[in-house]
Formats: structure tokens, sequence, C-alpha cells
């Protein structure tokens, strides 16, 4: 318990403060949005504090600084309030995560004992975060000063009934926090912070400037405007999509469907084939009746998931008037970058798989055994890359693109989340990169799900004909979707400038990209989920076959 003298933001001054930062190693930790569980931490200091008014009592905003024993340091933004009597025990009963610790304030009189508490479960604080942002308030702090901004969305979603939006904090808490606003809007409080616009915000900000339909609109923002001129965004407020789930959730229960028709079919009956030839030159042709009779309505689903994703490509590469996001060439400069980062990739990933070999199971650990061996290939393919020479251009785009950043509205599919990978500062986040990356990312997604949707089953009951029928219904699944996805990608964008004008580029570009995002997984499931990383082994595997054979033909028939 922290004790303090007269009133509960003295424990940000002095003494005091010193106590509340040793505190905060552990209480970071015990946070979903915490990036740094698994890193040693050197220091914890808060560098900033910004008093927001609240009817219910002022908030402080924090923005702590994380410094590790290895590694770059990490700022994260906080906003904390004191709660008494009642209000105290009813935080502690209802959302005991968002109590920080316990307080004591002392005054001449009395002793009170409290909590400091994570004021986004204050409901009249995100009251006020929400009037802030359509007022233009600003708010000053020792360095800087938090700017609250709106966009002419803002009157149109909130239309005169903000009194009655009553906001909460939604469950699904992970690297950032957001809270609901009745069902006209949701704003995101970014928890890790940088230096920089985050993409979320200035890709949204564009997309809602030129009409684009499918991605939520941006009503207002959050900002903190360092002395330095330097800008850190803390929060979007955007339009609520009403949504089903996302389309993650949609296609796992779509493959569960199409396996419970492929159950039904006696051995025999499968004269159906797994495309064969390069995704290109398939997604030209009609897909088969059998395939559509088998796979079902999520033929359709894809097909409109690869629309609105060339419709975003298209609306994004049609800004001229803004340098961020104004087209630019495939330089060698970008593909020495890009190469560069391939295959440092590359070769940590090979590392770690190999240091980790003796903890796989047998078959897992003979697969990986193979992908390492096959590093010098990986790295042939990333050189193709850096040998291209290509009218493309770059836009901005997505940056992290999967079925989980889509909501299915039960009729449509609207694309959100634009932060790009979290993981990678902002400055790499805001790249212009050919869009095909966020192809590659759609179809890597498309991929998992079947092996996810398995796992889930309660029975793990093989069909007859064992796991090699099963795989072969896998491949069949996952290679038509990716068909019939690009199919309609290209039906949109196929002409666009920031596609490769023949079909080699496009091979060559594609190939690397899809690679890379498979080794990415290789490494991401090596530190968070060991028992999947069989999924990206083998995708690594079947596109360095795949690559190697389409090579041998270019040379054959150039």
């Amino acid at each position: 318990m922290l004790i303090v003298n007269e009133r509960w933001e003295r424990l940000l001054e002095g003494e005091v403060r010193g106590q509340l930062e040793a505190c905060l190693p552990e209480i970071l930790k015990s946070r979903r949005w915490f990036a740094g569980k698994a890193r040693a931490i050197q220091s914890v200091r808060i560098v900033e504090s910004v008093t927001i008014p609240c009817p219910s009592g002022a908030v402080a905003l924090l923005f702590i600084l994380v410094e590790y024993l290895d590694g770059a340091p990490e700022t994260y933004e906080w906003p904390v309030a004191a709660a008494f009597g009642e209000q105290a025990a009813k935080l502690q009963k209802d959302v005991p995560g968002a109590i920080v610790t316990a307080l004591m304030v002392r005054t001449k009189d009395r002793e009170e004992p409290g909590v400091l508490y994570d004021a986004l479960w204050n409901a009249e604080f995100s009251r006020t975060l929400l009037s802030a942002m359509g007022e233009g308030s600003r708010f000053r702090g020792k360095t800087g000063t938090l700017i609250a901004s709106s966009t002419e969305a803002y009157g149109k979603l909130i239309d005169g009934r903000a009194a009655a939006l009553e906001p909460a904090v939604m469950n699904a808490e992970q690297s950032n926090t957001s809270v609901v606003y009745g069902d006209r809007l949701i704003m995101k409080v970014y928890r890790r912070v940088e230096n920089g616009v985050n993409p979320d915000l200035e890709i949204g900000r564009i997309l809602t400037a030129i009409g684009f339909a499918h991605s939520p609109p941006v009503a207002g923002s959050i900002e903190y405007s360092r002395s330095s001129g330097e800008t850190v965004t803390v929060a979007i407020l955007q339009g609520f999509v009403h949504n089903r789930g996302d389309a993650w959730k949609y296609t796992l229960e779509a493959f569960e469907q199409y396996l419970m028709r492929r159950r039904a079919q006696p051995i025999g009956q499968e004269e159906e084939s797994v495309p064969n030839e390069p995704l290109l030159e398939t997604a030209q042709k009609e897909i088969p009746a059998s395939v559509r009779e088998l796979i079902g309505p999520y033929l359709t689903s894809a097909s409109r998931i690869g629309r609105r994703t060339a419709e975003l490509h298209v609306a994004l590469a049609t800004v001229r008037d803004n340098p961020d996001f104004t087209p630019e060439p495939f330089s060698l400069e970008y593909r020495q970058s890009r190469y560069e980062s391939m295959c440092r990739l590359a070769s940590q990933t090979c590392s770690l798989l190999k240091g980790q070999l003796k903890d796989l199971p047998p078959d897992t650990a003979q697969e990986a055994w193979w992908v390492v061996s096959d590093e010098p290939q990986i790295l042939h393919r990333f050189k193709d890359f850096l040998d291209l020479e290509t009218g493309a251009l770059r836009i901005r785009c997505h940056g992290d693109y999967h079925l989980g950043q889509v909501l299915y509205t039960g009729e449509d599919f609207v694309i959100s989340d634009f932060e790009g990978e979290p993981a990678r500062p902002i400055r790499e986040r805001r790249m212009k990169h050919s869009p095909l990356m966020d192809v590659a990312g759609m179809l890597r997604s498309f991929h998992y799900a079947p092996y996810v949707a398995l796992s889930r089953q309660r029975s793990n009951m093989l069909p007859e004909g064992g796991a090699e029928r099963l795989e072969a219904w896998i491949r069949f699944w996952s290679g038509w979707v990716s068909v019939v996805f690009m199919n309609a990608y290209l039906e949109i964008a196929g002409r666009a400038s920031f596609l490769p004008g023949s079909p080699a580029e496009f091979q060559v570009l594609f190939d690397a990209y899809l690679l890379e995002k498979a080794v990415y997984e290789i490494r991401y499931e090596l530190n968070n989920r060991p028992a999947w990383v069989k999924i990206p082994i083998r995708a690594v595997l079947d596109l360095l076959e795949t690559t190697t054979l389409q090579s041998i033909e270019r040379v054959r028939h150039p």
C-alpha cells in the first residue's frame, strides 16, 4: 500500500512517486497489454503526467518509460484515477484487473483507504474523452500537450446523442484497450506508444476522407504533442461496425462445415484435385462445379474478401496530394533494404529453429531440420526479390493483413486495424510496399485456418483413409479458397499501377512475400505457440519446392 498526504495526486510527486515506480514492474507484467513480460526490466520511470479534469475527479494520464537490460526501451500510457469507499469496493469486486495498487490518503482528521485504478473503467472519464474530441480540447503536461480533435464523421456518428451513448470497456483486451459508446462509436486506446503518427489513425483518416466504405470511419483522435514537435498517437475514435465477429472465426466455422461434407464422402468418390499450377495461372480459370459444391458458400465469401482487399489497395493508391501516401517506384534502395531485412529474418529464424530441434516432436523436428538445411535456398529466393527490376509502384498497405483483421457483418466484410505489425517500429510500419505483401498475409491465413479448426474439434478421430486423406482435404480447401480470393482480387486490381506488368515479375514478388511471411510465422510460433510451429514449417517446405519447380520451368520455357 502506498501512503500519501492530503490528496492522491501526490503519488506522482517526490519520494512517493519513487515508491510507485518501484511497484510498476510487477504491476505491468500482470497486464495483458504489456509486451515486455519476457524481458528483464532494468527500470521503470514516469516521464510525463497530464491531468485531465473529469466530473468524478481528476485523471492523470501517465507516460511510463520501461528500460530493459537488453534491447530498446518502450513507452506505455496509462490513465489512472483514485477511488475510495463504495466506489473502491465496487471496483475491487467487479473489475479487480483494473486496480493498479492500494493506497491510503492521510489528512489531519483521518485516514482514507482506497485504490489507484485504470481510469478507462470510469464511465465519466470515457465521456470526458468523447466530449474533448468533439470540442477540440487541449490538456497541458510538463513536456507536451494532449490534443483532442475530430473529423467530419464525428457529428454524423454522434447524431446529437452523446449523452445517451453509455461507455463500456470491451472484454477482448489485447495490446490495446477499447471502449464502446452505445452502438455508435468505439475508442481504441493504445497502450504501447511511439513517436510518430500511428498508421491506424493515419490510414483511417485518409480512407474516411476519400469515403472508402469498407473500413470503420475515423471520428476523432487524441494525440500527445511533445515540445520538441514529435507526435504520439494516444487514442482513435471510430464508427462502431455491427458484426458477427471477425472473418477468422467465420472461416473456422465454414471449414468445419466443409469437413462434415467431406467426411460424408465414401473413399473412391474423390476425384477433385488440389490446384497444382501457379496461383496466378489458376486464378484466371473457371472454378470447377465440384469445387463449389464441396466448399460451399464460403467461396463467395472468399471472393468478396478478395474484392474488398483490392478496393482497399486501389483506394490507397489514388492518394496523390500527400507525400506519405503518394505511390513510389520499386527502387534499388528499397529492394536492398527489404532484402537485408528478409535475410536477417531467415538467418535468425533458422538459428532459433536449430537450437530448439531437440524440444520438437520427432516428425516436426525432421521437417524443421530440412528448413534449417534449406536456409541457402530461402536466401536465394529473397535474392530474386533483390534482383527484380519492375515498374510496379509501392503504396501504403494494411501491413498486418489476415482474417482476424476483417470483420464479418453477416453480409459483407469490413477491413480494420491498420496499425501494422505491433512488434515493428512505427517508421517501418509507415513504409510503402507492394500490396502483394497484404495478399500474401491473407493467403497464409487461409492456410492456417483448417489446422486451427481441426485443433478445436473435440474428436481428433482421423477419417477413413488416415492422416494423408485429411491433409489432402486441407490442401484442397485452402488451395481453392486462395484461388477464388486471388481471382476476385485481380478482377479489381489486375491492371493497377502497383502490380507487376508480367506474370514472371508477379511471381517473384509474390513468392518472396509468401516465403517471408511463413518464415516469420516459424519464429512467432517458436516464441509463443510451439505446438503450432509445424504449420509454417510445412508451408516453407512447400513454398521452396513449388518455387524451385517454377524456376526450372522458367529456365526451360522462358
